[in-house]
Protein backbone atom coordinates (compact mmCIF):
# COMPACT_ATOMS: atom_id res chain seq x y z
CA UNK A 1 0.00 0.00 0.00
CA UNK A 2 1.40 3.41 -0.98
CA UNK A 3 2.27 5.49 2.12
CA UNK A 4 0.58 8.89 2.40
CA UNK A 5 3.11 11.68 2.95
CA UNK A 6 1.83 15.08 4.11
CA UNK A 7 3.74 18.17 2.94
CA UNK A 8 3.33 21.55 4.64
CA UNK A 9 2.67 24.54 2.36
CA UNK A 10 2.96 28.30 2.11
CA UNK A 11 -0.04 30.54 2.74
CA UNK A 12 0.33 33.71 0.67
CA UNK A 13 -1.16 35.98 -1.94
CA UNK A 14 -0.55 34.49 -5.38
CA UNK A 15 -1.21 35.40 -9.01
CA UNK A 16 -1.80 32.96 -11.87
CA UNK A 17 -3.54 33.13 -15.28
CA UNK A 18 -4.94 36.57 -14.54
CA UNK A 19 -6.18 35.64 -11.06
CA UNK A 20 -4.88 36.97 -7.76
CA UNK A 21 -5.97 35.39 -4.50
CA UNK A 22 -4.86 34.03 -1.17
CA UNK A 23 -3.46 30.58 -1.87
CA UNK A 24 -1.93 27.47 -0.34
CA UNK A 25 1.28 27.01 -2.34
CA UNK A 26 4.10 24.53 -2.63
CA UNK A 27 7.04 24.23 -5.03
CA UNK A 28 6.21 21.19 -7.13
CA UNK A 29 9.66 19.69 -6.61
CA UNK A 30 8.49 18.48 -3.18
CA UNK A 31 5.60 16.58 -4.75
CA UNK A 32 7.92 15.11 -7.39
CA UNK A 33 10.44 14.03 -4.74
CA UNK A 34 7.78 12.22 -2.70
CA UNK A 35 6.22 10.52 -5.72
CA UNK A 36 9.55 9.42 -7.18
CA UNK A 37 10.36 7.83 -3.81
CA UNK A 38 7.13 5.82 -3.79
CA UNK A 39 4.90 8.00 -1.62
CA UNK A 40 1.52 9.63 -2.22
CA UNK A 41 1.84 13.39 -1.70
CA UNK A 42 -0.86 15.32 0.20
CA UNK A 43 -0.65 19.09 0.75
CA UNK A 44 -1.24 20.41 4.29
CA UNK A 45 -2.22 24.11 4.09
CA UNK A 46 -1.73 26.19 7.24
CA UNK A 47 -4.51 27.73 9.31
CA UNK A 48 -6.04 24.78 11.17
CA UNK A 49 -6.17 24.61 14.97
CA UNK A 50 -4.33 22.13 17.17
CA UNK A 51 -7.20 19.61 17.05
CA UNK A 52 -7.16 19.65 13.25
CA UNK A 53 -3.36 19.32 13.23
CA UNK A 54 -3.56 16.27 15.51
CA UNK A 55 -6.26 14.56 13.43
CA UNK A 56 -4.44 15.38 10.19
CA UNK A 57 -1.11 13.94 11.32
CA UNK A 58 -2.84 10.84 12.70
CA UNK A 59 -4.10 10.12 9.17
CA UNK A 60 -0.61 10.28 7.63
CA UNK A 61 2.15 7.72 7.19
CA UNK A 62 4.90 10.37 6.98
CA UNK A 63 5.41 14.13 7.12
CA UNK A 64 7.63 16.64 5.29
CA UNK A 65 7.91 20.07 6.93
CA UNK A 66 9.13 22.32 4.12
CA UNK A 67 11.23 25.42 3.66
CA UNK A 68 9.78 28.91 3.88
CA UNK A 69 9.89 32.23 5.75
CA UNK A 70 11.66 32.99 9.02
CA UNK A 71 10.01 31.80 12.23
CA UNK A 72 8.78 34.59 14.49
CA UNK A 73 11.52 34.92 17.18
CA UNK A 74 8.77 35.35 19.77
CA UNK A 75 8.34 31.59 19.40
CA UNK A 76 11.78 31.00 20.94
CA UNK A 77 11.90 33.99 23.28
CA UNK A 78 14.25 36.26 21.32
CA UNK A 79 14.03 39.88 20.16
CA UNK A 80 13.64 40.40 16.42
CA UNK A 81 16.81 40.94 14.39
CA UNK A 82 16.55 43.74 11.82
CA UNK A 83 17.08 41.18 9.00
CA UNK A 84 14.41 38.75 10.26
CA UNK A 85 11.38 38.60 7.97
CA UNK A 86 7.86 39.63 8.95
CA UNK A 87 6.09 36.85 10.87
CA UNK A 88 3.94 34.28 9.08
CA UNK A 89 1.70 33.69 12.08
CA UNK A 90 -0.69 31.12 10.61
CA UNK A 91 2.10 29.05 9.15
CA UNK A 92 4.24 29.19 12.30
CA UNK A 93 1.37 27.89 14.42
CA UNK A 94 0.41 25.15 11.94
CA UNK A 95 3.94 23.92 11.28
CA UNK A 96 4.77 23.81 14.99
CA UNK A 97 1.53 21.93 15.73
CA UNK A 98 1.89 19.29 13.01
CA UNK A 99 5.55 18.78 13.93
CA UNK A 100 4.66 18.36 17.60
CA UNK A 101 1.97 15.78 16.81
CA UNK A 102 4.24 13.87 14.41
CA UNK A 103 6.79 13.55 17.21
CA UNK A 104 4.08 12.55 19.71
CA UNK A 105 2.61 9.90 17.41
CA UNK A 106 5.90 8.60 16.01
CA UNK A 107 5.00 9.58 12.42
CA UNK A 108 8.21 9.59 10.32
CA UNK A 109 9.37 13.18 9.87
CA UNK A 110 11.68 14.86 7.36
CA UNK A 111 12.16 18.55 8.20
CA UNK A 112 13.78 20.70 5.49
CA UNK A 113 15.48 24.10 5.92
CA UNK A 114 12.84 26.18 7.80
CA UNK A 115 11.35 22.79 8.72
CA UNK A 116 14.52 21.85 10.62
CA UNK A 117 14.32 25.18 12.44
CA UNK A 118 10.64 24.47 13.26
CA UNK A 119 11.67 21.07 14.64
CA UNK A 120 14.33 22.68 16.82
CA UNK A 121 12.01 25.43 18.13
CA UNK A 122 9.29 22.83 18.73
CA UNK A 123 11.71 21.09 21.10
CA UNK A 124 12.63 24.29 22.96
CA UNK A 125 15.68 25.26 20.88
CA UNK A 126 16.69 28.66 19.51
CA UNK A 127 17.95 30.09 16.21
CA UNK A 128 20.68 32.34 14.88
CA UNK A 129 18.62 34.99 13.10
CA UNK A 130 21.22 36.15 10.56
CA UNK A 131 24.16 33.86 9.84
CA UNK A 132 26.40 36.36 7.99
CA UNK A 133 26.71 38.30 11.27
CA UNK A 134 28.05 35.13 12.89
CA UNK A 135 30.18 33.46 10.21
CA UNK A 136 31.24 36.47 8.16
CA UNK A 137 30.26 35.17 4.72
CA UNK A 138 27.23 34.45 2.54
CA UNK A 139 27.84 30.86 1.41
CA UNK A 140 24.55 29.72 2.94
CA UNK A 141 22.43 32.34 1.17
CA UNK A 142 22.66 31.22 -2.43
CA UNK A 143 21.81 33.68 -5.25
CA UNK A 144 18.66 35.83 -5.10
CA UNK A 145 15.64 33.66 -5.91
CA UNK A 146 17.83 30.60 -6.38
CA UNK A 147 19.98 28.00 -4.67
CA UNK A 148 23.70 27.82 -4.11
CA UNK A 149 25.93 24.89 -3.18
CA UNK A 150 28.08 24.35 -0.14
CA UNK A 151 29.57 21.32 1.55
CA UNK A 152 28.52 19.55 4.74
CA UNK A 153 30.34 17.02 6.87
CA UNK A 154 28.18 14.19 8.28
CA UNK A 155 28.87 12.49 11.61
CA UNK A 156 29.90 8.89 10.79
CA UNK A 157 28.05 7.40 13.77
CA UNK A 158 24.68 8.96 12.91
CA UNK A 159 21.49 7.60 11.37
CA UNK A 160 21.99 10.21 8.63
CA UNK A 161 25.34 8.61 7.73
CA UNK A 162 23.53 5.32 7.16
CA UNK A 163 21.36 7.10 4.56
CA UNK A 164 24.15 9.22 3.07
CA UNK A 165 27.33 7.19 3.63
CA UNK A 166 29.70 9.81 2.25
CA UNK A 167 33.44 9.99 2.82
CA UNK A 168 34.44 13.54 3.67
CA UNK A 169 32.14 16.35 2.52
CA UNK A 170 28.84 16.28 0.62
CA UNK A 171 27.71 19.08 -1.74
CA UNK A 172 24.17 20.24 -0.94
CA UNK A 173 21.75 22.84 -2.39
CA UNK A 174 21.35 25.79 -0.01
CA UNK A 175 19.33 28.95 0.53
CA UNK A 176 19.03 30.17 4.13
CA UNK A 177 20.21 33.00 6.35
CA UNK A 178 19.12 31.50 9.70
CA UNK A 179 20.26 28.34 11.47
CA UNK A 180 20.02 26.32 14.68
CA UNK A 181 21.66 27.93 17.70
CA UNK A 182 20.85 26.09 20.95
CA UNK A 183 19.67 22.55 20.25
CA UNK A 184 16.18 21.54 21.37
CA UNK A 185 15.64 18.67 23.79
CA UNK A 186 15.93 15.22 22.25
CA UNK A 187 17.89 16.42 19.21
CA UNK A 188 21.56 16.04 18.33
CA UNK A 189 23.62 17.70 15.61
CA UNK A 190 24.86 15.25 12.97
CA UNK A 191 26.13 17.43 10.11
CA UNK A 192 27.96 20.77 9.84
CA UNK A 193 29.15 23.24 7.24
CA UNK A 194 32.88 23.87 7.47
CA UNK A 195 32.18 27.15 9.31
CA UNK A 196 30.55 25.12 12.14
CA UNK A 197 26.90 25.84 11.25
CA UNK A 198 24.65 22.93 12.20
CA UNK A 199 23.31 21.46 8.96
CA UNK A 200 21.38 18.39 10.20
CA UNK A 201 19.76 17.09 13.38
CA UNK A 202 18.22 13.78 14.37
CA UNK A 203 16.78 12.14 17.48
CA UNK A 204 19.23 12.10 20.38
CA UNK A 205 19.36 12.05 24.21
CA UNK A 206 16.39 13.66 25.95
CA UNK A 207 15.84 15.13 29.40
CA UNK A 208 12.07 15.21 28.91
CA UNK A 209 10.46 12.71 26.52
CA UNK A 210 12.51 10.77 24.01
CA UNK A 211 11.76 10.80 20.30
CA UNK A 212 10.95 7.54 18.58
CA UNK A 213 11.05 6.49 14.95
CA UNK A 214 12.41 8.41 11.95
CA UNK A 215 13.15 12.03 12.94
CA UNK A 216 15.52 13.95 10.64
CA UNK A 217 16.06 17.63 9.94
CA UNK A 218 18.38 19.02 7.28
CA UNK A 219 19.20 22.69 6.75
CA UNK A 220 19.75 22.20 3.02
CA UNK A 221 17.19 21.54 0.25
CA UNK A 222 17.31 17.90 -0.89
CA UNK A 223 14.23 18.40 -3.07
CA UNK A 224 16.28 20.77 -5.27
CA UNK A 225 19.06 18.29 -6.01
CA UNK A 226 19.23 15.03 -7.90
CA UNK A 227 19.86 12.85 -4.82
CA UNK A 228 16.62 11.08 -3.74
CA UNK A 229 18.03 9.23 -0.75
CA UNK A 230 16.50 11.34 2.04
CA UNK A 231 13.00 11.13 0.55
CA UNK A 232 13.48 7.43 -0.14
CA UNK A 233 14.47 6.91 3.51
CA UNK A 234 11.37 8.80 4.68
CA UNK A 235 9.02 6.77 2.47
CA UNK A 236 10.71 3.54 3.56
CA UNK A 237 10.27 4.49 7.23
CA UNK A 238 6.61 5.35 6.56
CA UNK A 239 6.07 2.01 4.81
CA UNK A 240 7.71 0.09 7.66
CA UNK A 241 5.64 1.92 10.28
CA UNK A 242 2.41 1.26 8.38
CA UNK A 243 3.28 -2.43 8.04
CA UNK A 244 4.09 -2.67 11.76
CA UNK A 245 0.80 -0.96 12.67
CA UNK A 246 -1.11 -3.30 10.37
CA UNK A 247 0.57 -6.35 11.92
CA UNK A 248 -0.25 -5.08 15.41
CA UNK A 249 -3.87 -4.48 14.39
CA UNK A 250 -4.16 -7.94 12.82
CA UNK A 251 -2.63 -9.55 15.91
CA UNK A 252 -5.01 -7.66 18.16
CA UNK A 253 -7.98 -8.71 16.02
CA UNK A 254 -6.81 -12.34 16.09
CA UNK A 255 -6.45 -12.18 19.85
CA UNK A 256 -9.96 -10.75 20.16
CA UNK A 257 -11.34 -13.48 17.92
CA UNK A 258 -9.51 -16.07 20.02
CA UNK A 259 -10.86 -14.61 23.24
CA UNK A 260 -14.35 -14.37 21.78
CA UNK A 261 -14.10 -17.99 20.63
CA UNK A 262 -12.93 -19.08 24.07
CA UNK A 263 -15.79 -17.17 25.68
CA UNK A 264 -18.27 -18.82 23.28
CA UNK A 265 -16.77 -22.19 24.08
CA UNK A 266 -17.13 -21.57 27.81
CA UNK A 267 -20.72 -20.42 27.29
CA UNK A 268 -21.51 -23.55 25.25
CA UNK A 269 -19.96 -25.75 27.91
CA UNK A 270 -22.03 -24.05 30.58
CA UNK A 271 -25.20 -24.51 28.52
CA UNK A 272 -24.33 -28.18 27.98
CA UNK A 273 -23.65 -28.62 31.68
CA UNK A 274 -26.96 -26.98 32.55
CA UNK A 275 -28.62 -29.27 30.02
CA UNK A 276 -27.02 -32.35 31.64
CA UNK A 277 -28.03 -31.15 35.08
CA UNK A 278 -31.57 -30.53 33.90
CA UNK A 279 -31.68 -33.94 32.24
CA UNK A 280 -30.37 -35.59 35.40
CA UNK A 281 -32.95 -33.85 37.57
CA UNK A 282 -35.68 -34.78 35.11
CA UNK A 283 -34.52 -38.39 35.18
CA UNK A 284 -34.48 -38.38 38.96
CA UNK A 285 -38.01 -36.96 39.12
CA UNK A 286 -39.15 -39.53 36.58
CA UNK A 287 -37.78 -42.40 38.69
CA UNK A 288 -39.49 -41.19 41.82
CA UNK A 289 -42.81 -40.43 40.17
CA UNK A 290 -43.07 -43.53 38.02
CA UNK A 291 -44.49 -45.82 40.75
CA UNK A 292 -47.16 -43.24 41.50
CA UNK A 293 -48.54 -43.31 37.97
Amino acid sequence: MTPVIGITTYEDQASWRGWSARAAMLPYVYVDAVRRSGGRAVMLPPGGDDEEASATVASLDGLVVTGGPDIDPVRYGAPRHRRTQAPATLRDAWDLNVTSHALRLGVPLLAICRGMQVLNVCRGGTLHQHLPDLVGHGRHDGPPNGFGLHQVRISPDSALAAILPEDGFLDVPTHHHQAVNLLGDGLKAVAWEEDGTIEAVEAGPSELDGLSGFVLGVQWHPEQGSDPRLFTALVRAATDRTAADRTATDTSATDRVGMDGAALGRASAKRAARGRDAGGRAGARSTVLAPMI
